[in-house]
């Protein structure tokens, strides 16, 4: 599981493509595609954990999961979780 966000808040997503090209880094640097700078090496992890409740701008965060879903199949799950955090 990787978890992203956190207490810093501050990140944002700018637009529709913007979710698109983050959920796109997530799947192919953690998840089960391919990229040549995988920071872990050869482990795929098959969830990432949501803690984006106190980010400056909720614009376009339910698109990430969209995006981040499209890549689940049926041999290759991916599994989204999320926490409110306070903020």
């Amino acid at each position: 599981m990787l978890s992203i966000g956190g207490a810093s808040f501050s990140y944002s997503l700018t637009s529709y493509d913007d979710a698109k090209t983050v959920s796109d880094y997530l799947w192919h640097n953690f998840l089960g595609g391919n990229s040549s700078s995988r920071s872990l090496g050869d482990a795929i992890l098959d969830c990432i954990d949501f803690a984006i409740g106190g980010s400056t701008s909720t614009l376009y965060w339910e698109d990430l999961p969209h995006h981040l879903k499209l890549h689940s199949t049926t041999r290759k799950k991916v599994y989204l979780t999320s926490m409110p955090i306070s903020g």
